[in-house]
C-alpha cells in the first residue's frame, strides 16, 4: 500500500528526494494520509466512546483528532520549507518543518493536560463503562490502522530524512500502545468496580504528554543550534583533507537552515612558505569538493603554519605532551612562534571539552604555563581557550 501510494502521489520523481519539490510533496502525501485516517479513527473512537461511557476511548479519540491536526500543520511545514531562497531569507526556509514539529508537540502535550484532569475527576467520580464485541474490534482496527501509519511515515520520513515524519511515525507507535492500554481497562472495567476507566485515562494522558515533550525535544534542539552531525562532520574533514597542500583543518562549524541545507566554516592549515595563488585555488577546490559529496555549502579560512622548521617542529611537539599529560581530550591548533633573547612567546589555541568551566579554564592554562615553564624557562604561552565545535 505504501510504494502504491507513493508511486500513485509521485510517479517517475519518487526517486529524486533530494529535490526541494519532490521532498515537498511527498511531506504532502504524508500529511494527508494522515488528515484522512486519523479523522476516520477519531469519530469511529468518539462514537464508541460516548455510546460506553468510556472516557479513556473519548480521550483516545480527541487524540486522534490533535493527530490530524498535526498532519495538518505538517502539510503547511512542508509547503513553506518548499519555498525558494529570498532576499530576507537567503538560506530558504528549511527551519519551517522544525517549527512545524514543535506546534504540533504543543498540540499533543495539551491535549494530555486537559485529559489528564479529566480522567482524574472520573478516578473521584466512577461511572459505569459499558464494553461490547462491537467496540473492542474497532480499537483492535485502530490499532492495525496505526501501526501502518507508522510504518508508511517511517518509509518516507527515513526516504526524505525528515523529523517531522520520524515523529510521527513515532506518535503512531504511542498510539497503538495507548488504545492497547485503554482495551485493557475496558475489558478490566468488566470485572471490577474499582474506577478502572479513569485510571487508564491518566495513563494514557501521561502518554500523550511525554510524547509530545520527546517531540518538543527532538525539533528545538535544531532550532536552538544543535552540534553537527558526526558522520557529516567527519565526511567534510575528509574531504577537505584529500586535498594535497591542506595540512589540517581545525574549528568546524556546520549551521544548519533545514534538513538538506546546512552551512559549515573551517580553517585549513596550509605550508606559510606555499604561493597564496595556488592556496586561493586550493580552497576553492576544497569547497567544491565538499558541496558536491556532501551538499554542504562550506566556506573555508586559510589559516599559514611553519612546516620543516626542526626548532619550531620541537616546541609544538612539546606544547602537545604537556597538554597530553593535562588531559588526553585537549587539542591545539595554530601554534606560533614569537622569539627574543631572553623569552620565547608560544602562542596556539587549546581546545577544551565543554566540560571545562570558565574557572577550570583559567586553572587548566595555569597547568599548561608551569608545565612548558619546567621544559624551558624562557616559554612564555599565549594561549586562547576556546570549546570544541565538531572536530
Amino acid at each position: 500500500m505504501t510504494e502504491l501510494l507513493i508511486r500513485r502521489f509521485l510517479g517517475d520523481d519518487r526517486d529524486r528526494t533530494s529535490d526541494a519539490r519532490v521532498r515537498e510533496r511527498y511531506g504532502i502525501l504524508s500529511g494527508c494520509v494522515g488528515l484522512f485516517c486519523n479523522f476516520l479513527l477519531f469519530a469511529a473512537k468518539l462514537i464508541i466512546g460516548f455510546a460506553t461511557g468510556a472516557i479513556s476511548v473519548a480521550a483516545d479519540a480527541v487524540n486522534n483528532l490533535s493527530d490530524g491536526l498535526s498532519s495538518f500543520i505538517s502539510i503547511v511545514g512542508f509547503k513553506l520549507t518548499g519555498r525558494a531562497p529570498d532576499e530576507q531569507h537567503p538560506f530558504g526556509y528549511g527551519r519551517t518543518e522544525y517549527i512545524a514539529g514543535l506546534i504540533v508537540s504543543l498540540i499533543i502535550c495539551v491535549v494530555g493536560v486537559q485529559f489528564l484532569q479529566t480522567s482524574f475527576t472520573r478516578i473521584l467520580h466512577p461511572e459505569p463503562v459499558a464494553f461490547s464485541v462491537v467496540s473492542a474490534v474497532v480499537l483492535l482496527l485502530t490499532m492495525l490502522v496505526k501501526l501502518w501509519m507508522g510504518s508508511f511515515n517511517r518509509t518516507v520520513g527515513t526516504r526524505i530524512d525528515s523529523p517531522t515524519l520520524l515523529a510521527a511515525m513515532q506518535d503512531s507507535i504511542n498510539d497503538v500502545v495507548t488504545t492497547g492500554v485503554v482495551l485493557i481497562g475496558m475489558i478490566a472495567g468488566q470485572f471490577t468496580t474499582l474506577p478502572i476507566d479513569g485510571v487508564v485515562g491518566v495513563l494514557v494522558a501521561l502518554f500523550i504528554i511525554w510524547a509530545g515533550i520527546g517531540i518538543a525535544r527532538d525539533t528545538l534542539s535544531p532550532l536552538i543550534g544543535q552540534a553537527a552531525d558526526p558522520e557529516i562532520a567527519q565526511a567534510i574533514a575528509d574531504t577537505v583533507l584529500q586535498s594535497p597542500g591542506i595540512l589540517g583543518i581545525h574549528d568546524l562549524i556546520v549551521h544548519n537552515y533545514g534538513v538538506g541545507k546546512s552551512l559549515a566554516s573551517l580553517h585549513a592549515e596550509v605550508p606559510d612558505t606555499a604561493d597564496i595563488v595556488a592556496v586561493h585555488e586550493l580552497i576553492d577546490e576544497a569547497e567544491r569538493a565538499v558541496w558536491e559529496q556532501t551538499g554542504v555549502y562550506t566556506v573555508i579560512h586559510m589559516d599559514p603554519v611553519r612546516v620543516g622548521d626542526p626548532r619550531i617542529d620541537a616546541m609544538r611537539e612539546t606544547t602537545l605532551n604537556v597538554l597530553a599529560k593535562i588531559d588526553p581530550e585537549l587539542t591545539m591548533h595554530d601554534f606560533r612562534v614569537v622569539e627574543g633573547e631572553r623569552r620565547i612567546n608560544l602562542i596556539f589555541d587549546v581546545v577544551a571539552p565543554f566540560g571545562y568551566s570558565e574557572e577550570k579554564k583559567e586553572d587548566l592554562k595555569t597547568r599548561i604555563q608551569i608545565g612548558l615553564k619546567a621544559r624551558d624557562k624562557r616559554y612564555c604561552p599565549v594561549i586562547t581557550m576556546e570549546h570544541k565545535m565538531a572536530l
